[in-house]
């Protein structure tokens, strides 16, 4: 926990819940047209629930698209190479769970 660079992508916003040396929870919301680019973990699993709106998470290595609607969700395991994007025409809200672990963003 404590400061931390912010992330090398632009998001309509990004609400931090929880964030400790195992866990993090997030609120995100990405307007149309924006992504968190291609990224891993080394160590968390990333759980996304599509709260609203629409979004897609992309999995590379293999290539894999998920798509989420509400109530819908996804896991991603540490290391795997993924990307988050509104695939929709409104504001997407994403609660993002990562761990157990320490967080870190890889860019790809």
């Amino acid at each position: 926990m404590g400061m931390e660079a912010p992330p090398p992508y632009a998001i309509a916003g990004k609400e931090l819940l929880l964030d400790t040396p195992e866990a993090r929870a997030t609120i995100m919301t990405l307007s149309p047209g924006q992504r968190i680019p291609p990224h891993r973990h080394t160590h968390v699993t990333d759980h996304t629930f599509c709260l609203a709106g629409t979004a897609v998470v992309t999995l590379h290595d293999p290539e894999e698209t998920l798509p989420l609607g509400p109530g819908d969700a996804s896991r991603v395991p540490p290391g795997r190479v993924h990307e988050v994007a509104n695939a929709g025409e409104t504001p997407a809200r994403l609660l993002l769970l990562q761990g157990p672990g320490a967080y870190d963003f890889l860019p790809a």
